[in-house]
């Protein structure tokens, strides 16, 4: 009897252990929520953690700036977390006011261009897999004419469009490139496919027959005017390729959740280095999808051109500007 307790109380103990040692994590998604593939990526990141035993997490979905704030400033008085993570250029400017007043909590800013303290910066180089995005999109482009579509006027919406536009021009030097942010009367420019559709039927009218969207689920109203009028689309984030396959070229993604995992990873051995780094095509941070449903529609000549090209974009070749 008195080793079956001994057991039980080394299994109890070792329980115990096991979850002291759990980080704890707090997320503040942007705005449009689990609803959109940016912060979903964060999620599934942290929800694998989780599963793995590994930590324990808690996920709130601000729907504006006065929110952000509030939610951020929450996980913080809490002193409950090891680590805040925060998403997207429109938090990260909450969060500049925050970490101000807590010197001593961790934070994680996934996908802005801000250098805080006490925070890990992650950004993205999502200029080079656009302007990827953009040579596809003048190769197969009959008008001469492509589009984006991107959610705000903001220094990283705009590395989207403007590495498409070099993309096409190299491929197409007189190519027609049109741009139409989400406007701001928009009630959530992530997540309004009407306007989405709308904005993008008014491009095709112009002649643009390959238009990229970066406005998360705003994007799924581009899809329908690509289907009904016979053009193609380029989705964003996530792979959305399959969402009406043929019509979707390809999708520019983010490897969100790769970050997101390795930076909970090195903060569990210890490993805690504030400040900014931009990741890109040659750690596999950014890419495009794998063509699953468009390889033979696009033809071997065309994907080689492209995978020659991002050769030369991460050998420097190619220099793409933000």
């Amino acid at each position: 009897m008195k080793k079956l307790l001994s057991v039980l109380l080394v299994v109890f103990m070792c329980s115990m252990a096991a979850a002291a040692e759990k980080l704890n994590v707090g997320l503040v998604m942007s705005s449009g929520g689990l609803g959109t593939g940016f912060n979903q990526m964060a999620y599934s990141a942290l929800e694998k953690l989780e599963e793995e035993g590994r930590i324990e997490f808690k996920y709130v979905e601000p729907v504006n700036v006065s929110e952000d704030l509030e939610y951020l400033r929450d996980f913080s008085n809490s002193g409950e977390y090891d680590l805040i993570v925060a998403m997207g250029s429109v938090v990260a400017e909450s969060l500049k006011e925050v970490v101000k007043d807590y010197p001593n909590q961790k934070y994680a800013l996934i996908g802005a261009s801000l250098d805080l303290d006490n925070t890990i910066t992650i950004d993205f180089a999502e200029h080079e897999m656009s302007f990827m995005a953009g040579a596809l999109a003048a190769m197969m482009s009959e008008n001469k004419a492509v589009g984006t579509i991107p959610a705000m006027d903001t220094k990283s919406f705009n590395r989207f469009k403007n590495g498409f536009r070099q993309g096409a021009q190299y491929v197409e030097g007189d190519i027609k490139v049109l741009n139409t942010y989400m406007p701001t009367t928009s009630s959530n420019p992530f997540n309004d496919p009407v306007t989405g559709k709308n904005i993008a039927q008014m491009m095709m009218d112009r002649g643009a027959d390959v238009i990229m969207h970066v406005a998360e689920g705003s994007g799924r109203g581009l899809f329908e005017a690509a289907k009904e009028n016979g053009t193609y689309a380029i989705g964003c984030d996530v792979d959305e390729d399959g969402e009406i396959p043929g019509t979707i070229l390809t999708s520019v993604r983010v490897r969100i959740d790769n970050a997101v995992y390795s930076l909970v990873e090195d903060l569990m051995v210890g490993t805690f280095n504030p400040g900014y780094r931009m990741e890109g095509l040659a750690t596999g941070a950014v890419s495009l999808t794998d063509f699953n449903y468009t390889r033979d529609i696009i033809g071997k000549k065309r994907l080689a051109q492209l995978e020659q090209i991002k050769d030369d974009i991460v050998a420097g070749k190619i220099v793409v500007s933000q």
